[in-house]
């Protein structure tokens, strides 16, 4: 008899149930016909049931993550926030890896070693503080050199690796990368108009400070992701950074490396 691994993705808040499969297709219903009652009759269900998931999910959310829009020719609408989407987009990212893992474990299922081999592999850690999960949208293979050009929330990124690594990888468009990178590779700049050669220049806003003796973290937010640098005090200071400040986080393509599940 065939064995299969599979998984179910439930996120709860503060022991509470949140984010399901079900109440994400009823986010995606609603995402597509602007209306609670169209994506509720679809389901199946009643416009009650379906409003109190709504609530529910906009009193546990830190956002609300659908409203109502009045007025208009054609009347009011529900839609998802910004927020909203990026929270579809997240539970998304996070059944896709729990799937891809299932997948190796059923292929594997009966070697114990394999299965022990794959544990290590998703208990491993780097040093690097900045680990990002990106879309790859295109592969642009060179002479020597690969351009690997993801998407991270909306906004491009690029990191550049030899051809050997990308065809180890085996990255093709529509893989889901860690692209990784040290804080130290992180420039901090404002969004002043200054033109820089560096080719990945991510749009966030502090988020936090940590002064040291000699240099600070910087945590910067680019839509409820964080990614933190490492700079000196003095640029802090000239800079004058603070807490919701817009900045640029400034990553070398070259300084990116690519890890892949």
């Amino acid at each position: 008899m065939a064995k299969k691994v599979i998984t179910e993705v439930y996120l709860n808040v503060d022991e509470k149930g949140y984010l399901g499969k079900g109440r994400v297709i009823l986010l995606e219903l609603i995402d597509k016909y602007g209306s609670i009652s169209k994506a509720a009759k679809e389901l199946g269900m009643s416009y009650k049931a379906a409003w109190d998931m709504i609530d529910s999910i906009n009193n546990l959310s830190p956002y609300p993550a659908v409203e109502s829009k009045s007025g208009g020719k054609g009347g009011g609408k529900t839609v998802l926030t910004q927020y909203g989407k990026k929270l579809l987009e997240s539970y998304k990212t996070i059944e896709s890896i729990l799937n891809k893992i299932a997948n190796e474990i059923t292929q594997n299922i009966e070697n114990a070693e394999e299965l022990l081999n794959l544990y290590r592999k998703m208990n491993m850690k780097v040093s690097a503080r900045n680990k990002i999960l990106v879309k790859v949208k295109e592969v642009r293979k060179g002479a020597v050199n690969t351009e690997v050009i993801g998407e991270f929330f909306g906004q491009s990124m690029t990191a550049i690796i030899t051809n050997d690594a990308a065809q180890e990888l085996d990255i093709k468009a529509g893989d889901e990368v860690y692209f990784i990178f040290k804080a130290t590779n992180v420039i901090i700049a404002t969004p002043d108009g200054l033109k820089l050669s560096a080719r990945n220049q991510l749009k966030g806003k502090v988020k936090e400070i940590i002064k040291g003796a000699v240099n600070s973290e910087v945590k910067v937010d680019i839509n409820t992701a964080v990614i933190t640098a490492t700079i000196t005090n003095e640029a802090v200071e000239e800079l004058q950074l603070k807490e919701g400040v817009e900045v640029l986080a400034i990553i070398k393509a070259s300084d990116v490396i690519v890890a892949k599940f």
